[in-house]
């Protein structure tokens, strides 16, 4: 039987800073464009571990079009990583 989204989700939790409710709260701000672009379209979009129909990824079972707006979010393949000095806003 093959895992879950729900038990990836949760097995890559174990030391990540980045929870789905962060794209809630309106303390955590969003990257600027630029960032995004660099992040999405330049490396998930063009990366095997997304799956193109949900924009899902393999490895960590986010919602990428999401995750990489979150400046304290970083690519479980180190493809792109978390923007310092964000810490303090969580």
């Amino acid at each position: 039987m093959s895992e879950t989204p729900w038990q990836l989700w949760k097995e890559k939790q174990a030391g990540d800073k980045v929870r789905p409710w962060d794209l809630l709260n309106p303390k955590i701000g969003r990257v600027d464009d630029e960032t995004f672009k660099y992040r999405y379209e330049n490396h998930c979009l063009n990366c095997p571990s997304l799956i193109q129909a949900t924009k899902t990824c393999k490895k960590c079972a986010c919602f990428m079009p999401e995750k990489a707006k979150l400046p304290h979010a970083s690519c479980p393949l180190g493809k792109w990583g978390a923007i310092t000095g964000t810490e303090d806003v969580i």
